[in-house]
């Protein structure tokens, strides 16, 4: 049987499973839904508010490729996660 994609509902619970397992560095997870947007805002190490989110990313829920756009996301914050677990 065929892979097929996961859903956006279910990419966004995967989303915030991998925000929330993520211990080395702090992910804040937004969900806009007046603009249908999720935005993650990635601290190195840990939030502070001395400075910037190390990198921001914006999802557009209505677009396309939105799909993969949330699974490279995840994919990444999972390889961060593994990254600090040395």
């Amino acid at each position: 049987k065929g892979k097929k994609m996961k859903t956006i509902t279910e990419l966004l619970g995967e989303l915030i499973q991998v925000a929330y397992g993520c211990k080395r560095h702090d992910v804040f997870v937004d969900y806009s839904p007046h603009v249908s947007s999720v935005s993650v805002c990635i601290y190195f190490d840990k939030w502070s508010a001395r400075k910037d989110a190390d990198e921001d990313h914006c999802v557009y829920l209505n677009e396309e490729n939105a799909a993969h756009k949330l699974k490279a996301l995840i994919g990444y914050i999972k390889h961060l996660s593994k990254e600090g677990n040395k």
